[in-house]
């Protein structure tokens, strides 16, 4: 999955690109291969998107490059075809033009879903990319940003980078596992705090003791006939009682540090609030419906938790469709690990009446503060 956080990124919408399967095989022989690519555009802004016009662009070719040599078998499909458009470019053979129709934005928080299907993989391996050119309101001319697109072989498959634990004692090395294929111009290689790590020959890999909470990165590189593909896992481990680093501190006298369990919850009018970690802790969250929602097709109140350490975005959400059962049903709960220093994202869905609490609890001293490019 590739993500950029809006820190990263000159467009106002937050592009999110996967693939089907993933990664992309090449075609082999006379059936071709066909795979999907899914866009998610979310606005994390604390202000409403207005976009003037969205290209989405496939190199079309039989390179390594390339990702297609047939543009026209590209389905394109929106799951909000009521407010928004999406057509391809009659004069640019692979790309498609998302534009608004009438009420066509993006309030906070909100999330369009843009699919490309039975797109027919050329068979060259190699990393492509989908080229994203936005134009918003008020955006200072067209922006663009790349999303690598990898085609391995046929049949080869890689994924489920996980550690064996997700909290470590610090100290403690972390065990990671993975699933992938061997063959000649496969190489693996383990990416974290320390010297890059050659694990081509491993699926099972202890890192060295650490100290910090750490994210891993596994870079697998394929190459057949000069043609290279390029796919990357992330994964987070969490140590406990991490390593304290300080530039200076001075004590006057005895100091106690008491962890102090915060509730908090959004404001009424507020959907989505963002927020950075000075220290580990949890964060639990309990969502419940005023009243019981038995439509299946009606909107339930959700809450979710995004949290996002060194590139590596872990999301929990919970929905309520049943009203409180008794005086102390707190309702439909989560828990987000949130390591010090991480980017935590809370929104909730209120188009149907509910309440919600949060509960921040810290391992150490430190708040769960707005994030400093969401304070005004």
């Amino acid at each position: 999955m590739a993500r950029r956080s809006p820190g990263e990124s000159l467009l106002a919408v937050t592009y999110t690109v996967t693939t089907r399967p993933s990664p992309l095989q090449v075609s082999q022989g006379a059936t071709p291969a066909l795979a999907s690519v899914d866009v998610v555009l979310t606005n994390h802004r604390d202000e409403t998107v207005v976009p003037e016009e969205i290209v989405f662009a496939f190199p079309v070719g039989d390179g390594p490059g390339d990702l297609t040599a047939n543009p026209g078998g590209i389905e394109p499909r929106l799951d909000d075809s009521r407010r928004w458009r999406l057509e391809p470019e009659s004069d640019r053979p692979g790309a498609f033009l998302l534009t608004p129709k009438r009420g066509g934005e993006l309030e906070p928080g909100e999330e369009l879903v843009v699919t490309f299907a039975h797109i027919q993989i050329n068979p060259a391996v190699g990393t492509s990319r989908l080229t994203v050119t936005e134009a918003v309101e008020g955006g200072g001319g067209p922006q663009h940003e790349d999303h690598p697109l990898a085609k391995v072989p046929a049949g080869f498959t890689v994924g489920d980078l996980r550690p064996q634990y997700l909290l470590v004692e610090s100290g403690e090395g972390a065990v990671l596992t993975w699933r992938g294929e061997s063959g000649p111009g496969a190489v693996y290689t383990m990416l974290h705090a320390g010297e890059p790590v050659d694990v081509t020959r491993v699926r099972r890999w202890e890192s060295p003791a650490l100290h910090q909470d750490t994210a891993f990165t596994l870079v697998v590189e394929v190459t057949v006939d000069g043609g290279t593909a390029e796919y990357a896992l992330s994964t987070l481990v969490t140590v406990a009682r991490p390593d304290l680093t300080v530039r200076r501190l001075t004590v006057g006298g005895r100091v106690a540090l008491t962890p102090v369990p915060v509730e908090f919850a959004l404001d009424e009018d507020v959907l989505v609030r963002e927020c950075a970690a000075e220290t580990d802790g949890l964060l639990i969250g309990h969502i419940l419906a005023d009243e019981d929602i038995t439509d299946p097709a009606a909107p339930a109140p959700t809450l979710a938790v995004t949290v996002t350490v060194g590139g590596a975005a872990r999301r929990s959400s919970v929905q309520s469709r049943t009203a409180a059962r008794s005086p102390e049903d707190p309702g439909s709960g989560l828990t987000a690990l949130v390591p010090r220093g991480a980017a935590v994202r809370i929104t909730r869905d209120d188009r149907a009446a509910h309440t919600h609490r949060l509960t921040w609890i810290p391992f150490g001293t430190g708040e769960l503060g707005t994030a400093p490019e969401a304070v005004p």
